[in-house]
């Protein structure tokens, strides 16, 4: 019989325990967390409202903007939007797509965050962007190129 969840031996014969697993979620959605208020804050600095606890804390109750790793503290990546459904599902068309470089660029590398129409991504080599959501637009480029 297969687990839904299966978990490998560890190799020091200590069984997993819920408390173990709890604690990695936690440290997890910390980081996840704290990566998405730290590209925020930088984007504060463009202009674009601040993110404070109360929106992270209550990222999942707000589809219109997505301020944290997995739409939420728990990572659910749930949304309560009600206009897109199994019926309507198939007629979904893309409204824009963005380039993020050459063949030779990786392209997108994390998840988008989204707060007042502006999304925020990182791509390949340490670059971050923030593009209109609406329409696609470059507003902003940041390259974090390493010393060579």
């Amino acid at each position: 019989r297969r687990e839904k969840f299966p978990v490998r031996p560890e190799t020091n014969s200590r069984k997993l325990k819920t408390r173990d697993l709890e604690s990695a979620t936690m440290r997890t959605n910390k980081f996840g967390i704290r990566i998405a208020a730290s590209a925020l804050a930088m984007a504060v600095s463009y202009g674009a409202h601040a993110v404070t606890d109360e929106d992270i804390i209550n990222d999942h109750k707000t589809p219109e903007d997505i301020v944290s790793y997995g739409m939420g503290t728990q990572g659910q990546r749930y949304s309560i939007l009600e206009d897109l459904n199994t019926n309507n599902v198939q007629y979904l068309q893309p409204a824009w797509a963005f380039s993020f470089g050459s063949e030779k660029m990786r392209g997108q590398e994390s998840q988008p965050l989204i707060k007042d129409g502006v999304m925020y991504v990182t791509a390949s080599y340490s670059r971050i962007y923030a593009i209109d959501a609406r329409t696609g637009e470059e507003i902003w480029q940041y390259d974090a190129r390493l010393p060579e």
